[in-house]
């Protein structure tokens, strides 16, 4: 079962209000938001992709996701970005790849995810070294997404092993979740972020397709709707905000892997290229420490085991 890992948003990132207007790619001015990338000094142990990825303190909390092999793993791996060092701390109570993990309330919380089966384990993996399940979500769900702010966690998007799922739910403890609306359009393998008081899913796949929807879900409402496009569909791909700025980078579009790191801007809708990943890349996982954006694993069409490093800039875009 394929998928793309959801990405862990600690904090929501306010910026102007949004527009519903399509989204457009651009020539981007001298004073907007930049990236450069490079490859990490340090690997992973073994290829892997769609993990979920956390950050821990000055390091990263790596979970889950597929071996090289196409196999599952339960693997729970530390990474200290001061020292470089890299080493698998233990294993998660139930190895699952393509699901989707937030921090709720300074809790490494895993949502749902693909093995054999699509299951609705919720699984804390705060201590590093090993998972416990701390509860169900009320569907079984993988492929989907999680992102957080400073109150609750929201489980949105992917699928239930049948149909695409549609419901957003929100949960202060990972244990008790409510509805806080449904999406109008089911995807999997999004990319997702949180900004302006909204969450937004870039892309994904319905129906076995890509789209190029932008799906905004205003977090005092509930309400969701299709707000804008991307320039051209797009799924297993993923996003992160650095210096405010929100970023969707990688992916696929039809078979093609990409590298293009596209900024987005909440306010105006619209799209520029803010820089290139050094390698094609979709499927990893993503957190950002100490404002760099640390892209984990992932495939390139395989999976590989380097780590790209992501960092803002204000300048011209390249």
């Amino acid at each position: 079962m394929g998928g793309c890992s959801g990405t862990a948003v600690p904090q929501p990132t306010r910026s102007g209000p949004a527009g519903s207007v399509s989204a457009r790619t651009s020539s981007a001015p001298a004073a907007l938001t930049v990236v450069t990338s490079s490859l990490a000094k340090f690997t992973m142990p073994s290829a892997v992709s769609r993990p979920i990825v956390y950050p821990a303190g000055e390091g990263l909390l790596v979970v889950g996701g597929l071996t090289a092999a196409d196999s599952t793993t339960p693997s729970i791996v530390r990474v200290d970005l001061t020292a470089g060092t890299v080493r698998t701390t233990g294993q998660l109570a139930l190895g699952v790849h393509d699901a989707g993990g937030a921090v709720v309330h300074g809790r490494d919380l895993l949502f749902g995810g693909g093995s054999t089966v699509v299951t609705s384990a919720v699984q804390d993996v705060t201590a590093g070294t090993a998972s416990q399940v701390i509860g169900r979500l009320p569907q079984p769900r993988a492929d989907l997404v999680a992102v957080s702010d400073a109150s609750s966690g929201y489980v949105l998007a992917g699928f239930d092993g049948a149909q695409g799922s549609t419901t957003i739910l929100r949960t202060r403890d990972g244990r008790t979740f409510t509805t806080l609306g449904s999406l109008p359009v089911s995807v999997r393998y999004p990319a997702a972020a949180v900004g302006g008081g909204s969450i937004w899913l870039f892309g994904g796949e319905h129906a076995g397709r890509q789209v190029t929807d932008v799906q905004r879900i205003d977090l005092t409402t509930g309400q969701a709707s299709i707000a804008g496009q991307l320039p051209h569909p797009l799924a297993h791909a993923g996003a992160f905000t650095l210096g405010g700025a929100v970023f969707v980078a990688g992916g696929r579009t039809g078979a093609t892997t990409t590298a293009t790191i596209l900024r987005f801007d909440p306010s105006t809708m619209r799209f520029t290229t803010a820089g290139h990943l050094p390698a094609r890349r979709s499927d990893f996982g993503a957190a950002v420490v100490n404002g760099t954006a640390y892209l984990v694993g992932g495939e390139n069409p395989k999976p590989v085991d380097t780590v790209i490093e992501v960092r803002a800039h204000a300048g011209a875009a390249r």
